[in-house]
């Protein structure tokens, strides 16, 4: 899988399988205290004490909150990709590749959705370089329904559209799930926005024959 992610957060350590399970145990820390606490109220020490590092060990695997925000990113980010890159494949349609591809991003987003927020939240603070990161990864997404969108009109499934247009108005669509959730959460189930979701787009796109 293509790994759209650049940024590096800097480490003494060599041992790389080791700096990837600390940086795990981090993740998982962070993950607990944040959904108890927020981003802001979280710190450095008690992230240190959840995750079962000692303080002046987590140094030696992040350094600032900023590398937190990047590691929530990259896992999130990963977790996305590969379960709409899982069900990219096959020998399908390109009507049956498009709901499978918003269905999958949709699941990944529902299970991952505090940490999706805390990056749509937190971009402001990133740093250039982990804010890029996340705007490549985002174009990534896009580019997965551009693909098949392209495919579907080239074989008269699709009504022609501008491509780059309709494919970031199916994400918006799956964004929203986690963007408006404080409205839509108790008022609309995951179905329902499923179903929604498909219902606007190939009641939009699909060529009638």
């Amino acid at each position: 899988m293509k790994k759209l992610l650049a940024r590096s957060i800097p480490t003494n350590i060599k041992n790389k399988s080791l700096v990837e399970k600390r940086r795990q145990q981090i993740f998982e820390a962070v993950v607990k205290l944040i959904s108890k606490k927020g981003y802001h109220r979280t710190t450095l020490r008690e992230i240190s004490k959840e995750s079962g590092i000692a303080l002046g060990n987590l140094y030696d695997y992040i350094s600032t909150k900023e590398d937190i925000l990047y590691i929530i990113q990259e896992k999130a980010t990963q977790a996305v990709t590969e379960a709409i890159s899982k069900d990219n494949g096959g020998n399908f349609n390109p009507v049956e590749k498009l709901e499978r591809l918003i269905n999958s991003e949709l699941n990944a987003m529902n299970k991952y959705q505090d940490l999706i927020m805390i990056i749509y939240q937190e971009s402001h603070a990133m740093f250039k370089e982990t804010l890029h990161s996340l705007l490549r990864s985002e174009r990534g997404h896009v580019e997965q329904y551009e693909k098949v969108i392209r495919e579907g009109i080239k074989k008269g499934f699709f009504k022609p559209r501008n491509v780059r247009m309709l494919a970031n108005m199916i994400k918006m669509l799956i964004d929203a799930w986690i963007i408006k959730r404080w409205d839509l959460r108790k008022k609309v189930s995951l179905e329902e926005m499923r179903q929604g979701i498909l219902d606007i787009v190939f009641e939009g796109i699909i060529r009638h024959r």
